[in-house]
């Protein structure tokens, strides 16, 4: 069979490969339909745990690679009980050594208030809802004086 060209098994004659049907009318297959287009609105930019990863923990000098697959492996195991969008951003007061603090069992009330808290909806059905109005009248400008030590010693 020549390169390029398909025989049709009716009439026996070769035809291009994009050829949809025969002279004969013998018909190949069906049309491919074309994909619809991507939407405009832009996606969600995607979340990169390696930054989450030196966001949160002290990055040693030395055997990174190890270290990442170690660390990865408790980041996607913290993802899977919380999401994913919560360890983006969940932060604490220093960087840890590693993400197994976390999953030890005195950090981890803390992430578990930590979670409530990042899922936490107000039910505003509970509280009024009070109208100021309009503004009346003017603004009164209070100057406010310099006072050093000594004004407030003489006193």
């Amino acid at each position: 069979m020549p390169r390029g060209k398909k025989r049709c098994p009716e009439c026996n004659v070769y035809v291009g490969v994009r050829t949809l049907a025969c002279d004969c009318g013998f018909n190949f297959g069906k049309p491919k339909i074309k994909k619809a287009q991507k939407s405009r609105v832009p996606e969600k930019p995607k979340i990169n745990k390696r930054k989450i990863l030196t966001r949160l923990l002290e990055i040693p000098k030395t055997s990174k690679r190890f270290f990442y697959a170690r660390e990865m492996k408790l980041l996607n195991d913290l993802c899977n009980r919380y999401s994913l969008e919560f360890m983006n951003v969940v932060s604490f007061y220093r960087k840890l050594d590693s993400l197994a603090y976390l999953l030890s069992p005195k950090l981890r009330d803390t992430m578990d208030k930590k979670w409530r808290a990042f899922n936490y909806k107000l039910d505003k059905s509970k509280y009024k809802e009070y109208n100021i109005g309009d503004k009346i009248g003017k603004d009164k400008n209070i100057k406010k004086e310099i006072k050093t030590t000594r004004d407030f010693l003489d006193e």
